[in-house]
């Protein structure tokens, strides 16, 4: 796994509909739009924010987490270069290679087939240009849409932990595993292996 292709620079990853790169202080306030809504944040370790200040402090652990080389987080951008959501590649192990993998939206752009796009996008990456072996994400069983963005980009679900993790905002919850590996990639038939 190249972790230094991944750390060397904010990446930019462009695929169908999106474009992944970093957020910056332009996209303040779709930023806001994004971390405050309350509905978005049922499905997240944390809970929504509730000042520009706070909005602004994480925006700030964003860049702390790609200089400590911890992790990255990248914006979602439409093909308008609007903020549409959050992408974020983190707990890497470089002994498996593996990296786990998060996402949201803003409510508006649900259902619109940017969350597939971004995951895509950012799978294609991990595993072509750094070298990742296993991609995986750990989702709240409720979350239907997350479980259904998941399986049309080729995840396999391993199974649900029961009780096994602790939220800050939300108490000790269950989380179903996902994970992606180069082998579940399928060939097509006039090009190179796709995620469907």
């Amino acid at each position: 796994m190249k972790t230094s292709l991944l750390f060397s620079s904010y990446p930019f990853i462009s695929g169908e509909k999106v474009t992944l790169t970093r957020v910056t202080d332009m996209d303040a306030e779709a930023l806001w739009l994004l971390l405050s809504d309350e509905d978005t944040h049922r499905f997240t370790p944390e809970g929504a924010v509730h000042s520009s200040r706070e909005c602004a402090a994480r925006l700030r652990q964003f860049d702390t987490l790609f200089q400590e080389r911890r992790g990255v987080v990248l914006g979602i951008y439409s093909t308008l270069n609007q903020l549409v959501g959050l992408l974020e590649v983190s707990h890497l192990d470089r002994q498996v290679e593996s990296v786990t993998l998060s996402f949201m939206l803003l409510p508006e752009y649900t259902g619109q087939g940017y969350a597939s796009a971004a995951v895509r996008a950012a799978c294609d990456y991990l595993l072509r240009t750094v070298g990742v072996h296993r991609i995986q994400c750990f989702v709240l069983p409720i979350n239907y849409r997350a479980v259904l963005v998941l399986e049309r980009c080729g995840f396999v679900k391993e199974g649900t932990i029961r009780e096994g993790f602790l939220w800050p905002d939300k108490g000790i919850v269950d989380l179903t595993l996902y994970s992606l590996l180069p082998t579940d990639r399928k060939p097509k038939l006039d090009g190179p292996a796709q995620y469907f």
